[in-house]
């Protein structure tokens, strides 16, 4: 990367760099046929030499080789990819991740941890109160190394830094343009650091909202960290700010702890709460949902709200496991909670902690296929135009291909099975965000991989040393 256009991550000069890279505009990139390897749509239907035609940012021609190749125009200039044998699909959606885990692994607790609140208390809030600008940034670049490798190129964040809360998001999003992806992303409103911060988060909020109302690549979201850290007071104040038209996203129903602190006010609980204060709708994202009662469920419902399954956040945390699969007009999304940024991994390990509770094997594979691709497409696609999760004529071109090819056959009875005993651990080949190609065979062409590694290394020992040294 050229030096002076480059991310020149050292201190002092992160910020100034993202807004000189924010205004070059990528080059036009010429039609291109993807093909040579199966072929999903998003929907049903796999081809088994599947082929599309992609110009000007979306899809134009998609079906087998035979019938695209014929209809492919003959007169204009155009590249063609061939994934020999590899598998093609729509890019993939994460409707609950948190950039800022990212330089996390390793970290450990600053004290025994017995139970979920302790877990928040000596870890994630301790993490979230050492991050700054530099770290927010490189968190989040970090996070989208992985995104792009694992083929997702639409992502719903979920962020905190309690001590720096202003221009938080815009440093997220900067970085997310950067990358080519699109995002929703929200600050998490909190009590637990005082009322200022709690102001503060409000503000951080409803600035980027109302700033990328309109953007093609990025949303922004009424982010709320969960029930049990709000006061009534609060979520007054929260309802007063809450448009429905643009949503919120919440811890919901986590851990038993939620639950009981809605009881004790008096509610049913914690989607009950949310309903009355007027906090449900079609773009409300509730992630985990792990401790609701049947009502609740039905409430979820009516409002064409959505669960966010994230079954390895569940397992790790030791929280319960999800009523899963639910009735089938109840949305239930899939999401990661920062884990890991592997969709397909996590769909395996929903698949696996489910079976480990005799949930049948058969009903598994259809309501997860279900919950990755069509609910997080149809969820996506409320806040973002071009059909995310779908390859069809006229669709945005994210596409991913994964480097699996395929030893036995394929078709659209089988795909979940390959998916979660053949593909979960299967990279991204190539990946492409609107037309445009942003990594290939290994390499990233919108981030530069060896400048955020080593300025990533850098920066963590300095979040590290802040993280113990809090008090």
């Amino acid at each position: 990367m050229d030096p002076e256009k480059g991310l020149n991550m050292k201190k002092g000069h992160v910020m100034h760099d993202i807004d000189h890279e924010q205004e070059t505009e990528p080059k036009k990139n010429k039609p291109v046929i993807i093909y040579g390897g199966p072929l999903f749509n998003g929907k049903k239907d796999v081809w088994e030499d599947g082929c599309i035609l992609v110009a000007d940012g979306k899809v134009k021609l998609i079906g087998s080789e035979e019938e695209v190749f014929e209809k492919a125009p003959k007169d204009i200039d155009m590249e063609v990819y061939d994934t020999q044998g590899k598998i093609i699909m729509p890019g993939l959606i994460n409707l609950h991740h948190h950039f800022y885990s990212a330089l996390s692994k390793g970290l450990v607790p600053s004290a025994p941890v017995t139970n979920f609140y302790e877990r928040l208390k000596f870890f994630w809030w301790r993490l979230d109160k050492a991050l700054d600008k530099e770290t927010i940034q490189l968190s989040a670049l970090a996070s989208l190394l992985d995104c792009i490798q694992c083929g997702v190129t639409t992502v719903f964040d979920h962020h905190a830094s309690p001590t720096e809360v202003n221009g938080s998001l815009e440093i997220i999003g900067s970085v997310i343009r950067r990358s080519g992806i699109q995002a929703a992303l929200c600050y998490e409103i909190s009590d637990r650091d005082g009322k200022d911060v709690f102001h503060r988060g409000i503000e951080e909020n409803l600035n980027f909202i109302e700033k990328y109302r309109n953007d093609d690549s990025l949303r922004g979201i009424l982010g709320l960290h969960a029930n049990f850290t709000l006061s009534e007071k609060s979520m007054a104040e929260i309802e007063e700010n809450y448009d429905p038209e643009v949503g919120i996203h919440i811890h919901c129903g986590e851990d038993a702890v939620d639950a009981e602190y809605c009881r004790k006010l008096g509610y049913k609980g914690v989607v009950d709460r949310l309903n009355k204060f007027n906090l449900l709708s079609k773009k409300s994202i509730l992630a985990h949902g792990v401790h609701l009662l049947p009502e609740e469920i039905t409430l979820v419902e009516k409002s064409g709200a959505v669960l966010v399954h994230n079954p390895e956040s569940n397992m790790n945390n030791a929280v319960g496991r999800l009523l899963f699969p639910l009735p089938k007009n109840v949305n239930v999304g899939l999401g990661t909670d920062g884990m890991t940024s592997n969709m397909l991994l996590t769909m395996r390990s929903g698949f696996l902690s489910h079976r480990q509770a005799g949930i049948d094997d058969g009903a598994l594979f259809s309501a997860l296929r279900k919950a990755l691709f069509d609910t997080n497409s149809r969820i996506a696609g409320r806040f973002f135009e071009g059909k995310p999760g779908i390859l069809e004529p006229g669709a945005n071109a994210d596409i991913a291909v994964f480097d699996y090819t395929p030893l036995t056959p394929i078709h659209s009875g089988n795909l979940t099975g390959h998916m979660i005993y053949g593909m979960y651990d299967a990279s991204a080949a190539m990946v492409m965000a609107k037309g445009r190609m942003i990594y290939e065979d290994g390499a990233f062409l919108t981030l530069d991989k060896e400048i955020i590694v080593e300025e990533s290394r850098k920066a963590c020992d300095r979040l590290w040393r802040k993280y113990a040294e809090m008090k």
